[in-house]
């Protein structure tokens, strides 16, 4: 199957002990509520709910975060004002702040606040080659088949698995002419690099099929396996002198799957 939109994938949000606190305040900073998320790889949109829950845990107020996939940003929210001690907070070193998209200062006298572009995203450079879509790609997880003395099969399992594939490439920092299906990109072989670093952490990536439509979530999903590795923890980016194309670069066909 083809796929004839550019893709976009979102990830990096990942929380680790070195930016795990909010520090906030509802009454002008004379009292310091901490806020504490939870270490873990997130998606885009679990890391906004993660932090609605944990301000929640703390606050007095009802506090709101939206995730808004057109411009990668998070906006927190609340009935009244409250102010998020970003600089001045007792653990302003260890701030969840440049995860979620804000500078390291206070933000103050306002109910609603909104960062900058938080995570990172990856647009590929050429369309995708030997993708297989979601619906096209699934089997039973842990598949326990009977058969009775009679010939009737039963199936028991947990449930049903979809996977996502292709292949990545090619990729190249070269220069190409009009009319090219590549985005010009010198930074294309680098920026696979970093996605491909990130996804061998088996973090949570998610996936829109079109760039230009990117409220439309296609799934979230994990990578399952490269060829060079069986449980996706590794990969290697081929380059394509054997075709003649020196300076071009491919990941090989990728599995990931749907994380439900």
């Amino acid at each position: 199957m083809s796929i004839t939109t550019t893709p976009v994938f979102y990830y990096g949000f990942t929380i680790t002990v070195n930016d795990i606190y909010i520090n906030f305040s509802e009454d002008a900073g004379a009292t310091e509520l901490t806020a504490t998320l939870s270490a873990g790889s997130y998606s885009f949109t679990d890391l906004a709910s993660e932090v609605a829950l944990r301000l929640n845990n703390i606050g007095g107020q009802e506090y709101t975060v939206t995730a808004s996939r057109a411009d990668r940003t998070f906006t927190i929210s609340a009935p009244g004002n409250f102010q998020l001690l970003f600089s001045s907070g007792s653990n302003s070193g260890l701030s969840a702040a440049s995860v979620l998209g804000f500078a390291a200062t206070d933000l103050t006298g306002a109910d609603t606040y909104t960062g900058s572009a938080a995570g990172s995203e990856y647009i590929p450079q050429f369309p995708l080659q030997n993708y297989v879509a979601l619906n096209d790609y699934q089997e039973i997880a842990q598949a326990n088949i009977n058969e009775s003395a009679s010939g009737s099969v039963e199936v028991y399992s947990i449930g049903t698995r979809k996977f996502l594939e292709f292949n990545l490439g090619p990729i190249t920092d070269n220069p190409m002419g009009k009319g090219s299906l590549f985005i010009q990109n010198t930074n294309a072989v680098s920026e696979l690099r970093s996605f491909m670093e990130y996804a061998i952490t088996k973090g949570d990536i998610e996936f829109m099929e079109d760039k230009d439509n990117r409220s439309v979530l296609t799934a979230t999903i994990i990578l399952e396996r490269t060829p060079t590795s069986g449980t996706g923890t590794g990969f290697k980016l081929r380059e394509l002198y054997g075709r003649g194309l020196v300076g071009f670069f491919e990941t090989g066909t990728l599995r990931f799957r749907e994380r439900t």
